[in-house]
């Protein structure tokens, strides 16, 4: 399309020309017909917002939101009155309101121990009937690489932690990595609390200086995370349900493969994705060789094959973790460069 036309198509682009008027201004015409379309009339304000590599342009001030929502606990089951605080939250209420708890305290209880699960947010009792949880966080303060960050220090600690319990059947030590499961999913929240509002206020990523895509790549990383935390509880529990811990040479061999899979998963975190894919292959034999010796062993060995399978699953996250290493490798080095200017040797 030629500068200065526009297109009729409906959802098209209308591309301008930028032009000068006096030694300070520039100014760019719009169409009138497809301007009178989209509500614009003459002496009509407009606001522009920069976001990464274009600029949004609104017909009213785009303030920050303060999004608040009120779920009646009178009209739904216990377990979706919950369902329904979490998504609240997810999808970036600053204040949830429940309604309808004057005849269950149950319900009440439950909803406060929610909302002390969740990070950023305080528990208004607002009377007999109803609570509040509003949101006291200043997202400005919050740094999504650190976050992401602490979750991966808490996964690598807990899959440590899990594989040590199976070969030495240590049941503290599981139970110790099922109980931070639940911060995993706290921080995990977190994030993806900070993404959805990312997507809906130009103004939420501008304060957590960064942009959506390295936004949505972060998400997608603590994604993968949180699912290898799943596993490393799915792990810790096999030590619980094990009345002894496996043979020697079971145990040595969980071990190994175990470390093995945690390898993958810090070289993929580290974006080093050629070693993360070759490592992954190289631990395809040695995972079926683990579980194929847990179904030939006693039936207590073959509570193991579960952690196996387990472990199996880690492996994919880390290959899941590089795939986004990847992606974001080619996004860069398809990003603009800055042009040298003239002059310059």
């Amino acid at each position: 399309m030629r500068p200065g036309t526009h297109a009729d198509a409906a959802g098209d682009p209308v591309e301008r020309t930028v032009q000068i008027a006096g030694n300070s201004t520039f100014v760019v015409s719009l169409p009138k017909a497809w301007a009178v379309e989209q509500g614009l009339e003459s002496g009509s304000s407009m606001y522009l917002y920069p976001q990464d590599d274009r600029l949004v342009v609104a017909t009213e001030t785009v303030s920050t939101p303060d999004p608040a929502v009120t779920i009646d606990a009178s009209v739904a089951s216990e377990a979706v009155t919950i369902r329904r605080v979490e998504r609240a939250y997810l999808i970036g209420c600053d204040r949830i309101t429940v309604t309808g708890l004057e005849t269950a305290p149950a319900v009440r209880r439950t909803v406060e121990r929610t909302a002390s699960r969740l990070v950023g947010v305080t528990i208004q009792d607002d009377g007999a009937d109803r609570l509040t949880i509003a949101n006291v966080l200043d997202v400005s303060e919050v740094s999504l690489p650190q976050t992401v960050a602490q979750i991966r220090r808490l996964v690598l600690e807990m899959h440590v932690d899990a594989c040590t319990a199976v070969v030495t059947g240590d049941e503290l030590l599981a139970r110790r990595v099922i109980d931070r499961d639940d911060d995993v999913d706290r921080l995990f929240a977190f994030v993806s609390r900070g993404v959805h509002r990312g997507f809906t206020d130009v103004h939420e990523l501008d304060r957590l200086e960064t942009t959506r895509a390295e936004a949505f790549r972060e998400y997608r990383i603590a994604r993968a995370l949180e699912r290898v935390a799943d596993h490393a509880e799915g792990i810790a529990r096999v030590a619980i349900d094990r009345s002894e811990p496996p043979a020697d040479v079971l145990a040595d061999r969980f071990d190994a493969v175990g470390a093995d899979a945690r390898a993958v998963l810090e070289l993929a975190l580290a974006g080093d994705v050629d070693r993360t894919f070759e490592a992954a292959a190289d631990l395809s034999d040695p995972l079926e060789d683990l579980e194929r010796r847990c179904s030939e062993g006693t039936d207590s060995d073959a509570a193991v094959a579960v952690a196996a399978r387990r472990l199996r699953r880690t492996v994919a996250a880390g290959r899941e973790i590089a795939d986004v290493r990847i992606e974001s490798t080619l996004a860069d080095d398809d990003a603009p460069r800055d042009r040298p200017s003239a002059g310059n040797d």
